[in-house]
């Protein structure tokens, strides 16, 4: 996957709280069009040992009894919030979860694009049947939260996989973020 936009930087940190063993993931989002993007990604997952989570962000670091690579996600993110000026946190405890927190300014020549959203909130909503995700999104001074329960109470079980109840949710979601960029 490419790490072209903070869209995708965001996709990539919730694929990591989901397959980190979450039963709830959060996501909430702070927009102040022209000045910054800040993103909180918290999970209940398995966590990292303190001892691995500076490690993390090296791109260069394996676990060779797991043969476990980690990826270049968190790095990357680091040093794409840093370039702008803007900052980069990660708080895990073991057996509790992970924080994720990001922020970037959007003025800054380095800033990457936003990117689409829409798409990031409908795959994480519709990512993994067992985990819970909610989502916070404010731009400006207007905002909308998204709750997969909620989801699942209004389209039923099958949201995630029958194509017709996708593409309404899918409808539902770009128009938020199109309200919400309005203002």
């Amino acid at each position: 996957m490419g790490l072209n936009t903070i869209s995708d930087h965001i996709l990539d940190i919730l694929q990591n709280s989901m397959d980190s063993g979450a039963t709830l993931v959060e996501l909430k989002i702070d927009e102040q069009p022209g000045e910054f993007f800040s993103f909180v990604i918290t999970d209940d997952g398995r966590g990292i040992e303190a001892d691995k989570l500076k490690l993390v962000l090296d791109p260069f670091y394996t676990e060779k009894k797991k043969q476990k690579v980690f990826g270049l996600g968190l790095p990357l993110l680091k040093q794409a919030a840093e370039n702008t000026g803007g900052s980069f946190s990660i708080e895990s405890f073991p057996g509790k979860g992970t924080r994720v927190e990001a922020r970037l300014f959007l003025s800054n020549i380095d800033c990457q694009p936003v990117g689409n959203l829409a798409d990031v909130f409908l795959s994480a909503l519709t990512m993994k049947d067992q985990v819970r995700v909610v989502v916070e999104r404010v731009v400006g001074s207007e905002g909308y939260s998204i709750d997969s329960q909620e989801i699942l109470n209004i389209l039923g079980d099958d949201y995630r996989s029958n194509p017709s109840k996708m593409k309404k949710l899918y409808s539902f979601l770009e128009e938020a973020e199109r309200l919400s960029r309005r203002n």
